[in-house]
């Protein structure tokens, strides 16, 4: 497993200056540009990590929010390995930056041919990518912070036939920092995040939703200890909370590229180029900054909710990771 510091090692970060603006004032050009790659490869060797998901939440209306019920803890053991894979940060002076601080442009990329420069929970490697061989398995990574950017990867070998329960929560960003274990507890930790984004396909036991997807995106600038109580405690701004869901339901086994990109004030969800949901929230007045950047492949949901879960038998490759990093958002308290 690489950890934080062991990926950002393989960055290669290069101070610019350059004033910006809050406003979006473009600066004029670059100041410096400069790119390392580093690659990695190795066979994929496992490092134990064990961790206790804490888990416990109160139910919620169907297909609103997270839908939960008590559960009690479960343990599970993180695997990780390294293949070829690759990390390139370039260094430059970004137009939208908004802090004075220098921005950095980041491109991660990880095949999960054999392993993976993240951290795994459960599902297992081989020449086609990470298998999910368990509802509760995930992996994460730990990355820059990026204030706009994309997540993309290839889900191959799903059908509805794959997809029994209510939810299958293929994806999701949130903040990972402050006192926060890992691999993320549910609740409240995951469930109450204050920046918290996810890709939910609903299952064939979800009758007039099956196959659709839904994405959310939660932001709550609270600061320590990276999630609230349940309600954003934000007096100004207040918050921002959207999940929309819809998209063609058809899932035929073929390899389906998934993609969530961000930037401006605007949430898109793509599969296979096309776009499918837009969230804005450009108006709310609240920037996405969490103060330790995760994405991670399924959630600790599932650890939790027996109706939740990763799609057992579906293939996940070729994860590319790209944005512009920025300042942590203040805290709104």
């Amino acid at each position: 497993m690489l950890s934080r510091s062991a990926l950002l090692l393989g960055l290669l970060l290069v101070a610019c200056s350059g004033d910006s603006s809050d406003t979006g004032a473009s600066a004029s050009g670059t100041s410096a540009i400069t790119s390392a790659t580093a690659s990695a490869s190795a066979s994929a060797s496992a490092t134990d990590a064990t961790a206790t998901s804490d888990a416990s939440a109160s139910a919620s209306s169907s297909g609103t929010g997270d839908t939960s019920a008590t559960s009690a803890a479960s343990t599970t053991t993180a695997a990780a390995s390294t293949t070829d894979a690759s990390t390139t940060a370039v260094a430059t002076t970004d137009p939208g930056t908004t802090t004075g601080e220098p921005s950095e442009h980041v491109m991660i990329h990880d095949p999960l041919i054999g392993g993976t420069l993240g951290s795994a929970v459960g599902g297992a490697f081989g020449d086609a990518g990470w298998t999910v061989t368990a509802r509760t398995d995930r992996l994460y990574w730990s990355v820059p912070r990026l204030v706009e950017g994309s997540v993309e990867f290839t889900m191959t070998g799903v059908t509805l036939d794959l997809l029994p329960l209510n939810d299958h929560e293929v994806f999701a960003m949130y903040e990972g920092g402050y006192d926060i274990s890992h691999p993320i507890p549910y609740g409240p930790d995951f469930r109450n995040n204050a920046f918290k984004s996810m890709i939910r396909i609903y299952g064939t036991a979800e009758v007039g939703r099956e196959g659709q997807q839904k994405i959310m995106w939660g932001l709550c600038p609270v600061g320590a200890p990276g999630y609230h109580d349940g309600e954003c405690p934000c007096a100004n701004p207040v918050g921002f909370f959207e999940e929309p869901f819809g998209g063609d339901g058809t899932w035929d086994g073929s390899p389906q590229r998934l993609r969530v990109e961000w930037a401006d004030g605007v949430t898109r969800y793509l599969r296979n180029d096309a776009l499918v949901l837009t969230i804005d929230w450009s108006d709310a007045g609240i920037g996405f900054g969490p103060e330790d950047l995760y994405v991670s492949l399924g959630t600790p949901r599932a650890e939790a909710v027996d109706s939740a879960g990763m799609p057992i038998g579906a293939v996940f490759s070729d994860v590319k990771i790209e944005g512009w990093t920025g300042p942590a958002a203040a805290s709104c308290l």
